[in-house]
């Protein structure tokens, strides 16, 4: 095993340095897609979290909404009926 090794050893010592830059340049690519494939994969998780906290969010203010529109409603009824009691007031 020790000779097999020393051999490779040699063999690789010997090759040019366009090997090594290519050797380089192919572990590099697979390292850049690998962080791609890892960081998209990320901002998918993201986006789904965005979605929902969005989806939440949209509905509290459907439900304000519509609670801020009964208010209104009654106070307006309210400040109708006491509109349409002072109008009734002998002057």
């Amino acid at each position: 095993m020790d000779k097999q090794l020393l051999d490779l050893t040699n063999y690789a010592s010997g090759q040019s340095d366009r090997w090594l830059f290519v050797c380089l340049l192919v572990i590099g690519l697979a390292a850049v897609f690998t962080l791609f494939r890892y960081f998209t994969g990320r901002l998918d998780v993201l986006q789904t979290r965005m979605d929902k906290q969005t989806e939440e969010f949209v509905e509290h203010l459907k439900t304000a909404n519509s609670e801020m529109l009964s208010v209104i409603a009654s106070a307006r009824s309210v400040i109708e009926r006491v509109e349409r009691k002072l109008d009734t007031r002998p002057q």
